[in-house]
């Protein structure tokens, strides 16, 4: 085979080799995007008052079908945080979120869907209910920077109606 068939050939054929490479693995930055929000709202959900009444946090993930548990593997993320639980180990009360065994007060907080503004930046829809007159629903903006995935806190809109 000639030196010029060979180069054509893999000039030809690069743009296929560039169709097979690997995408990045996209499942892992969604689950650091959801990690770096999930990380604000427990710093935010549980200040010193909510620590003092042993308030505990479950947290839930919405992919943009319904919220649900994150997995064992997700959760270990925030093993050095005590009041952290899954999303299926409270309940909403009359009075308010519980910890389903224990009937500590507690707050759920549930991320997602991600929206993806680009490579690194993301929107993401975090709700929170501890009770009915508080819980609410906020817009988060988390970007990548040099050393990770960070929630900037929400976006806040301001204009006319």
């Amino acid at each position: 085979m000639s030196s010029d068939l060979r180069w054509t050939l893999v000039l030809a054929l690069a743009p296929l080799a560039a169709l097979a490479a690997p995408l990045p693995d996209r499942r892992a930055e969604e689950n650091a995007v959801l990690e770096a929000v999930l990380r604000q709202q427990i710093e935010v959900q549980l200040d010193s008052s909510a620590r003092a009444r042993q308030m505990v946090i479950c947290l839930g993930i919405n992919p943009g079908q319904a919220p649900q548990s994150p997995s064992r593997e997700f959760l270990a993320r925030f093993r050095t945080e005590a009041a952290v639980r899954a999303m299926t180990e409270c309940e909403r009360s009359s009075g308010g979120a519980v910890e389903g065994t224990t009937g500590r007060p507690a707050v759920m907080v549930i991320a997602g869907p991600i929206d993806w503004v680009s490579a690194d930046e993301a929107w993401v829809d975090v709700s929170y209910f501890r009770t009915r007159r508080d819980s609410g629903l906020r817009l988060y903006r988390v970007v990548k920077e040099k050393s990770g995935w960070v929630s900037l806190g929400p976006i806040l809109r301001d204009g006319p109606a």
